[in-house]
């Protein structure tokens, strides 16, 4: 599985990627987790913590040429990168993280990360990425490594606004399936209209959860924190969702 998540700022994105990807991994699957987000948070998610700040790709992996521009200093493979700087998780994932603001990611880092993004392709590993907040990652090609993107959307009109925005992510990815995640959900009168709007499936419904608040205000995994969270059973189902597509595809 090959699963990129976006949507608005605070809507619970990175909890849901961070709890598909060790929940992949339970399953037995070999998955990189990918922070693309410049304001990550993916690592609290996937329970590595806030300690992980050095869980990214040096700058120093690539420089600038005249006439080329930022480019990798040496011949080497996406894999390669991945095997020398990801950092070890949780139920045998991999990891890694863009960089940090305040300040800019230097470009270098950028050139980096986004060569993981285009070129890992390991056979059998699944790859799980958080994309930053917003619409400029999705259409700037951070979402390209993904046969799946999911919107993850609140029943709100301001995530409304942001999944309808990121909906054009059907052009600009041809290759990817979009669905809808819908999150933090106490009532689902408006899914249905919400989705019709959109023109898109629904591949979860998440629902409120006051554990997953707690699990955020202690940076702990969801899965290490709330076994028996109506959240995690409904991020689950996702999992087994999409799994199940996947082998009705084969």
């Amino acid at each position: 599985m090959r699963i990129a998540f976006a949507g608005k700022g605070g809507s619970g994105k990175s909890v849901i990627a961070g709890t598909v990807a060790r929940l992949l991994a339970r399953q037995g699957c070999k998955v990189l987790a990918l922070d693309v987000d410049t304001l990550p948070g993916l690592s609290f998610s996937i329970g590595v913590g806030g300690g992980s700040s050095d869980a990214g790709l040096p700058a120093e992996l690539a420089e600038e040429r005249e006439g080329q521009g930022w480019v990798l200093r040496e011949e080497v493979s996406a894999e390669e990168l991945v095997d020398r700087h990801a950092s070890d998780g949780p139920d045998g994932i991999r990891f890694l993280q863009l960089g940090k603001l305040p300040g800019h990611v230097s470009p270098g880092a950028v050139v980096a990360f986004r060569h993981v993004v285009k070129g890992f392709c390991r056979p059998e590993w699944s790859i799980v990425g958080d994309l930053a907040a917003g619409t400029r990652q999705a259409f700037s090609g951070w979402a390209a490594f993904a046969t799946r993107v999911a919107l993850v959307i609140e029943p709100t009109a301001a995530s409304r606004l942001t999944a309808k925005r990121l909906r054009g992510m059907a052009d600009a990815t041809p290759n990817s399936a979009l669905g809808l995640v819908f999150n933090k959900v106490r009532e689902s009168r408006a899914i249905e209209e919400m989705a019709a709007e959109l023109e898109l499936p629904v591949w979860a419904q998440v629902p409120y959860d006051e554990r997953v608040a707690k699990a955020e205000r202690e940076g702990r995994a969801l899965v290490d924190d709330a076994e028996a969270s109506p959240a995690l059973a409904a991020i689950d189902g996702l999992v087994q969702h999409l799994l199940a597509e996947d082998l009705e595809a084969v």
